[in-house]
């Protein structure tokens, strides 16, 4: 007995060195800590609770964050009972920590409890996230606690002394809080899911999967995992600590990039979030196979960089005015914030324990749903306003589509119509060429072959062998100039007339045509009048402009009389030049004169009896407008007519 109370008393003095001020409890409910209690970094990790008393180890005072460190340490703290309650509860306020050993001293010796998440829920005193001990001190009694800790997550330890009434009450409360904390993500989580299953847009797939991992993050930290999952498989503690933190970086990542569609936005961020995702996805790998040899710092370093590359992004995009960056930033800057400080907390980075409660994270959470549901919905209604907008614009193009295939449908009936109409008028102008040549070329040829019937019966006097010969001439004449013309216009209707514009002398054009005609000329002593000299230039096809003259000219001078007069002139102004050939012949009867430039016309003989078949003015008419000119008249009966046409001018500066 003597030498228990000698015992007692030694180890009392010894606290005393030590702990030069006790804390003294007098009523209160609830105490933190942190002012009260010294630390002892143990580097090699191998004292025990014998070796701390004997040695004398020296404690000091520190702020209880050392971030990570493989080191074990050491917390110690004395207190005095001066209230009436007896039965008193330490927790330790943050979950992730692996083994947490604990030391009292009592009249029988030292009592030692042991608690952490790798150790199973049922050794603990109380079934709770935190590690909690239970132990009792009787009023007047003084009592030093020694804590050991030992852990691969962030060394925090915030140490707060509970009475047990307390405890209770505000475990209770604090349940209920985040009870409805997790009820409300589930909510969040179930409403976002059935939004994604009715429109399959991906944004919200991707932070359907953010909500999901967020809330395991925090479940994690608050202990609430290991408390409701797996209370008795302490080693799933290690895996979850290694998948939570990426696959939330993971889905956040995507969440991020989509959101702000930092491909067109913002490549270079866009490239830093997938690299950091990247390397922190190769990082929980390595653990996993290297299982407890890296540390759980670089995902925190993942974490930092993420947060800050998010918040950077959204600042660019909304600096580039994209106007859903706005949405994404008040939504998501109180949780990554929030995150941020947490990860520096765990880091180490603040001088004293900061936010190991989560609390920051509930709150960041709880604010981030509120604004994203803002900012979805404003989300879902451009999704919305577009989805009209296209469905407008598809019924616009639709429609435009419908009217452009109603007008090709039109103008090809149209042209089919026309192309009928040309193969009717074709089909009717071939029947009346038929019937032309049949009778015009017949006769020449009927008229030949009864020619040299006579001539080889010798029934004929050479009186009558000169007229007929005079005779033939004039048919064969007539006839050659309609085959010329025949043969153009088939031509033309064939394969068309190849069109070659070129700088074209009107005058020497004209006298060539004039030297043609000077037999008929001058068999009817008509006079030519030619006004146009060399200084009138057309850009025209050479041979189509022959053609008309040829036609227009042997015209005038079929139908005018013997001793008539023929004048040809011409005007200009800066785009065309107008030629004029003028007859002072029979004219062209009223009931013709709507049927002039086609064959319906009945043609009427010249004043020689010409015949003609209206071919050649057909034939005008086509090289003219071939010609982009135009043709007409003017004509009075037994007075002449005088046919116009239009060439387009050359001018000098063209090639």
């Amino acid at each position: 007995m003597t030498l228990r109370i000698f015992l007692f008393s030694l180890l009392f003095l010894t606290s005393w060195k030590t702990f030069s001020q006790s804390l003294i409890l007098a009523g209160q409910e609830r105490i933190e800590l942190a002012d009260h209690i010294l630390h002892y970094r143990d580097t090699e990790g191998d004292l025990t609770l014998d070796d701390i008393i004997r040695k004398r180890i020296p404690f000091q005072s520190r702020a209880l964050n050392y971030g990570f460190d493989d080191a074990a340490h050491w917390f110690a703290f004395q207190i005095d009972n001066e209230s009436k309650d007896e039965d008193w509860l330490l927790e330790v306020a943050f979950a992730p920590l692996d083994k947490i050993d604990f030391f009292i001293r009592s009249e029988s010796g030292w009592i030692e409890k042991s608690a952490g998440d790798l150790l199973p829920m049922s050794i603990r005193d109380v079934r709770h996230p935190h590690a909690v001990f239970l132990f009792s001190l009787p009023q007047g009694y003084t009592r030093t606690i020694y804590l050991r800790v030992k852990t691969t997550s962030s060394v925090q330890v915030p140490l707060i002394l509970w009475k047990r009434d307390a405890f209770i009450a505000t475990s209770n409360t604090v349940n209920i809080i985040n009870g409805l904390f997790y009820g409300a993500m589930m909510i969040m989580i179930l409403y976002q899911l059935f939004v994604f299953l009715s429109t399959h847009d991906r944004i919200t797939l991707y932070y359907v999967l953010t909500l999901v991992a967020m809330m395991h993050v925090v479940a994690f930290f608050q202990g609430y995992s290991f408390l409701y999952m797996y209370p008795e498989h302490p080693q799933l503690n290690h895996l979850m600590a290694i998948v939570t933190g990426p696959l939330f970086l993971l889905f956040s990542t995507w969440l991020t990039r989509a959101f702000l569609d930092l491909k067109k936005n913002s490549p270079t961020m866009d490239k830093l979030l997938l690299i950091n995702m990247e390397l922190d996805i190769l990082a929980a790998i390595m653990m996993i196979v290297f299982f407890g040899k890296i540390s759980y710092r670089f995902h925190h370093y993942a974490i930092l960089l993420h947060c800050v590359f998010a918040l950077i992004a959204a600042g660019y995009c909304l600096y580039r005015n994209f106007r859903p960056a706005l949405y994404y930033l008040l939504s998501w800057i109180t949780l990554l914030v929030a995150t941020l400080i947490f990860s520096m907390s765990n880091l180490g980075l603040f001088p004293a324990y900061l936010n190991t409660s989560s609390t920051g994270l509930i709150i960041g959470c709880l604010l981030q749903m509120l604004l994203i549901s803002f900012a979805l919905g404003n989300r879902w209604s451009i999704m919305v306003r577009e989805n009209q907008k296209s469905k407008e614009l598809e019924v616009q193009r639709g429609q435009l589509e419908k009217e452009r295939l109603e007008q090709e449908v039109q103008l090809r009936l149209e042209e089919i119509n026309h192309k009928n109409q040309k193969l009717e008028e074709v089909n009717r102008i071939k029947d009346k060429l038929f019937s032309v040549v049949s009778h015009d070329i017949k006769g020449p040829l009927t008229s030949l072959h009864l020619a040299l019937a006579l001539t080889k019966n010798e029934t004929i006097t050479q009186k009558e062998f000169q007229q007929l010969t005079h005779s033939l001439e004039t048919k064969f004449t007539q006839t050659t100039e309609f085959i010329d013309n025949l043969l153009q216009w088939a031509t033309l209707q064939i394969r068309g007339e190849s069109f070659e514009p070129v700088k074209v002398n009107l005058s020497v054009l004209i006298q060539q045509t004039i030297g043609l005609l000077d037999f008929e000329l001058r068999k009817k002593n008509i006079e030519i009048e030619d006004t146009i000299d060399g200084s009138w230039h057309a850009k025209a096809d050479v041979n189509m402009v022959k053609s008309i003259l040829r036609n227009l000219l042997t015209n005038a001078v079929k139908f005018t009389g013997n001793g008539g007069h023929v004048g040809i002139q011409a005007t200009a102004n800066a785009e065309f030049i107008t030629i004029a050939i003028a007859d002072t012949g029979i004219g062209i009867p009223k009931k013709n004169q709507s049927l002039i430039f086609s064959l319906d016309i009945v043609t009427t003989p010249g004043t020689g009896q010409e015949r003609g078949t209206g071919l050649g003015l057909l034939l005008c008419k086509e090289f003219v407008e071939r010609n982009n000119g135009r043709i007409w008249f003017e004509t009075e009966e037994g007075k002449g007519t005088t046919f116009y046409f239009t060439l387009p001018a050359y001018k000098n500066d063209e090639a």
